[in-house]
């Protein structure tokens, strides 16, 4: 049941991080202005696939883990430049380090998702733009941190707590199974 239901989570999450969440941030980053001027003109983006991704791997076996990071790694690359199986395989990367990890240190999960948020904003970014320098494209390193990492650093960390109580709460009402209301007459 997760596996169909991670399809349609990841690709509505993928589909909004192509559409509608650029020019929603590009909106509050604008708004924002005159209290957090490092914003303006930026290109970052919230990277929602990959937090869901790292919100379930958290508390999912690495199976679960890896189906939700090979899934969400297709669908990022269906709507991006990127070939097929790219940022599955950045997922399926931090998915088997978050798995790793979270076994060592089960007691600070707050400070562990926070950590994790940032590494593999860190990672994804620099995997990223090592697939686009390998396929030809050219940038300053100096940009891309100022412009795209930071931003994405930023955004990230904001919704990761958030979207990891929406994520835990979903998980253990699929662990409880669904409640289903009596039939009435």
């Amino acid at each position: 049941m997760w596996r169909y239901l991670s399809i349609i989570a990841l690709a509505v999450a993928a589909a909004l991080s192509a559409s509608l969440l650029p020019q929603a941030l590009g909106l509050i980053a604008e708004l924002a202005r005159p209290v957090f001027p490092l914003l303006a003109d930026t290109r970052g983006q919230l990277s929602l696939v990959m937090l869901l991704v790292l919100c379930w791997s958290l508390q999912a076996s690495l199976a679960e883990g890896f189906a939700w990071a090979f899934i969400g790694g297709i669908t990022l690359d269906l709507l991006s430049v990127l070939p097929l199986g790219t940022s599955s395989a950045a997922l399926l990367i931090m998915v088997y380090a978050i798995n790793r990890l979270s076994q060592q240190l089960l007691r600070a999960r707050v400070i562990l998702l926070l950590a994790m948020a940032a590494l593999a904003t860190l990672f994804m970014t620099a995997y990223t733009y090592a697939a686009l320098f390998l396929l030809g494209y050219t940038y300053d390193p100096w940009a891309v941190a100022r412009y795209a990492l930071l931003p994405t650093l930023l955004y990230n960390l904001v919704a990761v707590l958030p979207l990891y109580v929406i994520v835990r709460r979903f998980q253990r009402r699929l662990k409880d199974g669904l409640q289903v209301a009596p039939q009435s007459l």
